[in-house]
């Protein structure tokens, strides 16, 4: 097997077997920190409005989400740039590897909407949407390197776009390309 492929398996792969439900609590430890961050900053900046999406699609909307953005992202935002032995190498590695991650993850909006979907850019180009993606790149940082499972962050980055779009006001940007 190559180098690559190792690696894929033995990061990417391995991760996709390991039950979110076999996460230890401290797995979750930042979840509420960033729904505290998420919603001060939502509000405060107009970027969440309180409502239920009204929409034929509505019912699917969970299960779009759930693949992209939260499965495919976190695939790659935490299951390819954050080895998922990081720890064996130290709590100092582990932070860089989050910390680089992270911004990764905040640079691609605005190149996503940038080069591949132009209305999102008033979106992803606000520096409060990007503190809310900064939070949640840090959070699911964090869940991967202690759960070992691509699940947790999966599960919290969906659970949070799907608030944001189904009862705050959020656009589901997917479907507008």
């Amino acid at each position: 097997m190559t180098k690559p492929a190792r690696y894929f398996s033995d990061n990417l792969g391995q991760s996709f077997l390991v039950s979110p439900t076999k996460a230890p609590a401290k797995t979750w430890a930042l979840v509420p920190v960033f729904v505290f961050i998420a919603l001060s900053v939502g509000f405060s900046a107009g970027l969440f409005q309180p409502g239920w999406l009204d929409s034929p699609i509505t019912p699917l909307l969970p299960f779009i989400l759930f693949v992209f953005p939260s499965l495919l992202e976190e695939a790659f935002f935490r299951g390819v740039l954050i080895p998922r032995n990081i720890l064996e190498s130290g709590r100092i590695k582990a932070f860089w590897r989050v910390v680089i991650s992270t911004l990764v993850f905040v640079a691609w909006h605005p190149l996503n909407a940038l080069a591949f979907n132009p209305t999102a850019i008033p979106l992803f180009l606000d520096p409060w949407f990007l503190v809310i993606v900064a939070a949640m790149g840090l959070t699911c940082g964090h869940a991967y390197v202690l759960s070992r499972s691509i699940w947790v962050p999966v599960i919290i980055h969906w659970a949070a776009v799907t608030v944001w779009v189904l009862f705050l006001g959020g656009r589901n940007l997917v479907l507008e390309l």
